[in-house]
């Protein structure tokens, strides 16, 4: 790290911003898709799956990359002024996109391992192990589930976002943004 410490540091670094801005791109366009994808012919929906699918691993592994780089540049203090409740609030919904963020592949992976067709990320590897309607059946509405939370989770975390610079007038959304000025 540089001489400037964690305390002392008002903003992400750029590698940060990248990570969460590039993430935040990829579940947006995911989190639309997925909602369509019932209504496809089954070529079609086998062919967005793939990219689909590609997505989410992409997704996933850049969420590992995100905690590891989270663990040698710990982010910025949040602001004097927030009571206790919401650093509190903050953290446990921080931490509660990471979980279901990388929880998401995983159901889908589980999903595609179960589904009575082929669906192959960059559409390099299969990942099917087989038709079985009960286990494709429970991955499928976990994943659905999950989706709902992470939707939930993003409205909450943007909302947040948008109390702090409009109503708080504080730098925790600047801090993010990827030109922002703090």
């Amino acid at each position: 790290m540089s001489e400037e410490t964690t305390s002392a540091r008002t903003k992400y670094d750029g590698v940060a911003k990248t990570l969460h801005w590039i993430v935040a791109l990829l579940m947006i366009v995911m989190l639309t898709a997925g909602w369509t994808l019932g209504d496809l012919p089954l070529d079609e929906k086998v062919q967005t799956l793939v990219i689909h699918s590609s997505l989410g691993l992409s997704v996933f592994i850049l969420m590992f990359i995100r905690l590891y780089w989270r663990r040698k540049n710990p982010p910025p203090a949040l602001p004097d002024h927030m009571p206790a409740w919401q650093v509190t609030a903050s953290k446990f919904s921080h931490h509660g996109l990471y979980f279901f963020v990388i929880l998401q592949p995983l159901l889908g992976l589980g999903q595609s391992m179960y589904a009575d067709f082929d669906v192959r990320p960059y559409g390099a590897f299969n990942v099917n192990m087989g038709a079985n309607e009960t286990l494709y059946g429970i991955f499928h509405e976990l994943h659905e589930i999950n989706a709902m939370i992470l939707i939930a989770l993003v409205l909450l975390h943007l909302g947040a976002a948008l109390y702090h610079h409009f109503v708080q007038k504080d730098t925790v959304l600047k801090r993010m943004l990827p030109y922002g000025k703090v």
